[in-house]
């Protein structure tokens, strides 16, 4: 088995002896690996080396817009030099004085954080006033603001921390577990376009992707314990690109409820759902598809760590608890890795994510998924960015009418995290 001719063509290679095409199989297979580390590499040295300037009018402008969203305040007195932000305590009036400060530790760039009992003398530096307190930036934010401005360092952007959230609220802003970078299946907005490797049915295919997840209560127990509880839908479509019309091929529906908790650098998810798949009218009559009665309603967890802000490791299981057809393997498991890079350059931050899927019902045969790219984070809201990622996958297909076809490919996505 040998891939499609290179620049992503509908066009095939000539069909040659087993052996060759074996060995080429395996060759196309590390160059996808290989292409995808190589990028990752290339744009992590770049950002560590080349010096993105540290802004103070955008670090300003930043904390000016977290203040009015998240605390409905607005402060004139707002200052940011040199990665000192200074505030005056009468702009803080009807907000929660420890949450305004350690919501503003946590920005990119700020290294200190002051809130002055009275307001600057015209002309003072920043942070030269009368009675004051100080709040420093946490530890992820102070190891990387060690660096001079302009050094480029950049934090990625902390978990949600107790002294950010009251007792009880509803809507909150942000996920107590952060959207998961490389699952093909986490709800989110995007687009990819994927190229199938040797495989008879599919060429250039386009991927679109439309969902979120919504936290409708928040809450804290105790000092640290943090928990919410919300919903997640998301429908997935496939579209046959080498055909005129760009016919649906495949369409996968999933809507549940979930709940959250952190406790300190631990987060972990449960969710329970509902998914169905259907396949696209063009298929059934361009291709004589015959149609899966493909159901379930199950229940999923994961669990993860991060130990530092560039670095997260998952894993979890998941069991359905009504499945069609009835002979369906109930049992599943999961895990993954994601790295962030601690420098930006032009704003933009190196990602890399694997995640690996087993099931019962493909005889726990990994369905392995690797996603390398760049992030633009929000400079406006925490926790909102685009991700343009190159995407490898190989194993059994996530979409649902063909989840016994074992499939491979390679594609590049822009992904929308809310």
């Amino acid at each position: 088995m040998i891939p499609r001719a290179a620049g992503w063509p509908g066009l095939r290679a000539p069909r040659v002896h087993s052996l060759f095409e074996m060995e080429a199989s395996v060759s196309m297979n590390r160059l996808a690996i290989a292409l995808m580390a190589s990028l990752f590499v290339s744009l992590g040295s770049s950002a560590f080396a080349s010096a993105a300037v540290t802004d103070d009018a955008y670090t300003m402008g930043y904390a000016a817009a977290v203040l009015e969203r998240e605390f409905r305040v607005t402060a004139p007195s707002l200052q940011v030099r040199d990665g000192v932000l200074t505030i005056a305590a009468s702009d803080l009036a009807g907000a929660d004085g420890a949450r305004v400060e350690a919501a503003l530790s946590r920005l990119r760039g700020v290294r200190r954080v002051i809130v002055l009992t009275a307001p600057p003398s015209p002309g003072s530096p920043a942070g030269v006033a009368g009675p004051a307190r100080t709040a420093a930036a946490p530890s992820a934010s102070a190891s990387s603001a060690s660096a001079s401005p302009g050094s480029g360092t950049s934090a990625p952007e902390s978990p949600i921390q107790p002294a950010d959230v009251a007792r009880f609220e509803i809507l909150p802003a942000g996920l107590l577990f952060r959207p998961l970078l490389a699952d093909p299946r986490w709800p989110a907005f995007g687009t990819t376009i994927r190229h199938y490797f040797d495989d008879s049915k599919w060429g250039t295919v386009a991927a679109v992707s439309l969902g979120d997840i919504l936290p409708i209560v928040r809450g804290r127990a105790g000092e640290s314990l943090l928990w919410e509880a919300g919903i997640h839908a998301a429908a997935w479509g496939l579209f046959d690109m080498d055909s005129g019309s760009a016919d649906l091929i495949n369409l996968d529906f999933i809507v549940g409820g979930f709940g959250s908790l952190r406790y300190g650098a631990w987060s972990g998810i449960a969710r329970i759902f509902h998914r169905s798949t259907h396949l696209g009218d063009e298929e059934v009559i361009n291709h004589k598809t015959n149609r899966l009665n493909f159901s379930y309603e199950g229940m999923d967890a994961r669990v993860a760590y991060e130990p530092w802000s560039w670095l997260r490791v998952y894993a979890g299981g998941g069991y359905l608890l009504r499945v069609e057809p009835k002979n369906y393997a109930p049992w599943s498991l999961t895990g993954g890795t994601e790295l962030r890079s601690q420098r930006t350059f032009a704003r933009l931050r190196p990602v890399l994510g694997v995640d690996v899927q087993s099931r019962e019902e493909h005889d726990w045969e990994p369905q392995i998924s690797i996603r390398a790219g760049v992030e633009l984070e929000s400079p406006v809201v925490l926790g909102r960015n685009i991700q343009l990622l190159i995407e490898y996958f190989t194993g059994n297909s996530m979409d649902g009418q063909f989840y016994t076809r074992n499939v491979e490919y390679l594609g590049l996505g822009i992904h929308f995290k809310f």
